[in-house]
């Protein structure tokens, strides 16, 4: 398996699973406001998965994600021009009885090109 430091450096040929420490510094590293730059957005046309593309999913109560979310508010500048935003939110639901789940929705926000 790829180090993490590896795939840090670019080093992407295998696949690679970060160690909760690693994660930690790599994190703490990071800029503050460093500015969103999504490279591989999703095609104006694409139907199916898009794990493979740009996005975001936040997952919890409402009072969790709305306070994860109202921290991204730069991703709402890639609704207009040549790209859109995607956008999900919604409560979950019990496979099993169908029923809503109290505190557990979903947030996904995908940028996707516009149509030309």
């Amino acid at each position: 398996m790829l180090s993490f430091k590896n795939w840090c450096e670019g080093k992407q040929n295998l696949t690679w699973k970060a160690k909760k420490p690693e994660i930690l510094t790599y994190w703490n590293s990071l800029p503050p406001s460093m500015p969103v730059q999504p490279i591989n957005v999703a095609p104006a046309d694409y139907h199916g998965s898009t794990y493979m593309y740009d996005g975001i999913r936040v997952t919890g109560s409402r009072q969790f994600i709305d306070s994860i979310v109202s921290k991204l508010k730069d991703v709402l500048k890639y609704d207009e021009g040549n790209t859109k935003l995607m956008l999900r939110y919604y409560q979950q639901i019990d496979k099993n009885t169908q029923y809503p789940l109290p505190n557990s929705f979903v947030f996904y926000a995908q940028i996707r090109a516009n149509k030309e």
